[in-house]
């Protein structure tokens, strides 16, 4: 099950534990992103605004490096939390999530291309087929972080998404529509108070958080699905 109360209530008592572990290393990163959300949207004004003045070249690079940095990011937050909140369900016990990201993260990184890659060929034809081999691929990560038998070889970590998503990908789309709706909301409204407002800082934080606890919520979906097909086959 997609949705669920005791999860939705889990999710919120590991937050706090959850949030003190993983700040340190992802609320700089998110920063960092945000800048540069920033800069692109103002190289991209800058660019409607007087366009034999400013540099093309300029925007695509920018626009390519955030790209690039968002891949990176996705990663990182993904293995990160997750593993956190296996941790803190566990009271704080096993690795660190740090020392499972120096680990995880380079195959993990090459899974989560292959998934971009894949989408993105999807898209090419039609955009509904791209954006359901999305939702097809959202497990991708997680699975070659965290599954044993794809660390071994025997499984395909694409196949194996498809596989866990089956039969409940219309309540895990809405899950991550609602997941990214409401941060994307409190952003774009501090976006719209300048980047010098007072109001931009607390709304981006807020925003940071309920992100977070989606993806602890995210984690634990994940987890409770791999291990009931794990006892299925």
């Amino acid at each position: 099950m997609i949705w669920s109360k005791p999860r939705f209530q889990h999710s919120f008592e590991l937050l706090p534990r959850v949030l003190k572990e993983v700040a340190p290393l992802l609320l700089p990163i998110s920063i960092l992103l945000w800048s540069l959300e920033f800069c692109v949207a103002w190289l991209n004004k800058a660019r409607f605004e007087d366009p034999y003045g400013s540099s093309m070249t300029t925007l695509v690079v920018v626009g390519i490096t955030g790209v690039v940095i968002q891949s990176f990011a996705s990663v990182i937050w993904m293995l990160y939390v997750a593993r956190s909140t296996q941790r803190q369900m566990k009271n704080g016990h096993g690795e660190h999530p740090f020392t499972f990201l120096k680990k995880r993260f380079h195959q993990t990184f090459i899974e989560y291309i292959r998934a971009f890659t894949s989408t993105g060929i999807y898209t090419l034809f039609l955009i509904i087929p791209g954006f359901l081999r999305w939702i097809q691929l959202v497990f991708v990560s997680l699975i070659s972080a965290f599954d044993p038998q794809y660390q071994e070889g025997k499984k395909d970590a694409l196949k194996e998404s498809a596989r866990l998503v089956q039969g409940v990908w219309i309540p895990l789309l809405l899950l991550l529509l609602f997941q990214m709706i409401f941060p994307m909301i409190l952003e774009e409204t501090a976006k719209s108070d300048g980047v010098f407002s007072l109001a931009t800082i607390p709304l981006y934080l807020f925003s940071w958080v309920i992100n977070l606890y989606f993806a602890i919520y995210f984690s634990l979906t994940f987890f409770a699905r791999w291990s009931f097909k794990m006892e299925k086959a």
